[in-house]
């Protein structure tokens, strides 16, 4: 291309007094382009920020993998098992055994239902994060005094739970276990009960674990449900959480029944693949608007092409070869491709990088998993982006470029 090719195709984007509207037309369509490219730069960036929202919330809130066992029953030899996998995966970096159950729960005010997680304080620091949303107290599940005076387990609560229950840090709490029908035959049936002490209020952001989760130590959850010195499983981190379902095909191999472990993928293979098609989905319905906008360059081209076919036959005529007139009307459908590209890549990066550093826009805690409107900018996503947006507007002058370049120079110059 040579600059007389730029000059000209820069000279039949602007507005003349002849070819106003045709310009508008261009104006338009370079908007058309900014459009779509900034609404695919706010929409993948959100869905990337929501993906990555939640998986972090995921895995902060669950360990990397579990080994556990089979129709719900109690390991005993979970230290033996915590050596074995370590032994046979060199990937795994922390390990803690864990209770989980159903209880009932009371405050002065109010009963309710929760699921408990039994824990070891320290060893399930390496293994979850939860520690990390402390909001009020401190991460402990030792023993504390409570306003009288008298020692008892410590517990954790979720922000939204904690609310619900209408208690603060250092108010008592009674947990209650029903019995099964085995236990109540020739018994009294009563429920098992013991007395804890709010130590800490954790706030994750996700409404779901905030609302419905508790936290206290394996030995008082083990003398609760009167099962000794066993525990429902152990939780396990490694290097990498998306090569944690290697390290579970590697424990698979060797684990024999009634073992079983089981990824932080696996259980949420719902909603991975939702967020997948979502992402999918997204970008080529947007990528429509694109579309139309390229549908708009080849519209204007031509309208250029009808409007200026005397010139075209001039220029020809002047010795500017077929090649020459196509170069000059794919440059000016590459302008306006590029041009709205850039505008409306920037104007959306611009606005995604605000919203990542300020969180402007809320969104409700009871509806959505967290309570901002999460944004991640990802670089191969903007590359792809304007590779996309420039590519299909190229494309769209390849008719009128080839349309104007075979018109006949003595018939072009003739034409009114």
């Amino acid at each position: 291309m040579n600059k007389l090719e730029w000059l000209i195709a820069w000279r039949y984007l602007g507005a003349q007094r002849k070819s106003l509207f045709v310009s508008l037309i261009g104006i338009f369509s370079m908007l058309g382009v900014s459009i779509g490219v900034f609404a695919l730069v706010v929409a993948l960036a959100a869905v990337n920020g929501f993906e990555e929202e939640v998986t972090a919330q995921m895995i902060g809130k669950d360990a990397h993998f579990e080994l556990m066992a089979y129709n719900g029953e109690n390991i005993s030899a979970y230290d033996s098992l915590i050596t074995e996998v370590k032994k046979h995966d060199s990937s795994v970096v922390n390990a803690s055994p864990f209770i989980i159950y159903k209880v009932g729960i009371s405050s002065r005010k109010v009963n309710d239902g929760i699921v408990i997680y039994g824990i070891d304080q320290e060893n399930s620091k390496g293994v979850t994060d939860i520690y990390k949303y402390m909001k009020f107290g401190n991460y402990s599940v030792d023993s504390l005094e409570d306003m009288n005076g008298t020692r008892r387990p410590g517990i954790l609560l979720g922000s939204g739970l904690a609310n619900r229950l209408r208690v603060v840090v250092g108010d008592k709490l009674v947990l209650q276990l029903f019995q099964n029908p085995d236990e109540m035959v020739g018994s009294a049936g009563g429920p098992r009960m013991m007395m804890a002490v709010v130590s800490g209020i954790f706030e994750t952001g996700t409404y779901e674990y905030d609302g419905n989760l508790a936290y206290i130590g394996i030995p008082e959850l083990q003398k609760l449900m009167g099962i000794g010195d066993a525990v429902s499983g152990i939780q396990f981190r490694v290097k990498d959480h998306w090569k944690a379902g290697e390290s579970c095909d590697k424990a698979a191999e060797w684990l024999t029944y009634p073992y079983y472990v089981l990824d932080w993928k696996s259980k949420n293979i719902t909603l991975l693949k939702w967020m997948n098609y979502e992402k999918f989905i997204v970008a080529a319905v947007i990528c429509l608007i694109i579309l139309v906008a390229a549908f708009n360059i080849i519209s204007s081209l031509i309208m250029v092409v009808i409007d200026k076919t005397k010139e075209i036959g001039i220029l020809r005529s002047m010795g500017l070869s077929k090649g020459g007139v196509m170069r000059v009307f794919m440059l000016m459908g590459s302008f306006i491709g590029v041009g709205g590209t850039i505008v409306g890549g920037t104007i959306g990066l611009v606005l995604c990088k605000l919203q990542e550093a300020y969180h402007f826009v809320k969104l409700p805690g009871d509806v959505y998993v967290i309570p901002y409107f999460p944004i991640s900018v990802h670089l191969l996503d903007v590359v792809l982006i304007f590779v996309i947006g420039i590519a299909l507007c190229v494309a769209a002058t390849l008719l009128p470029a080839w349309k104007a370049s075979r018109l006949d120079p003595v018939g072009a110059i003739r034409h009114e």
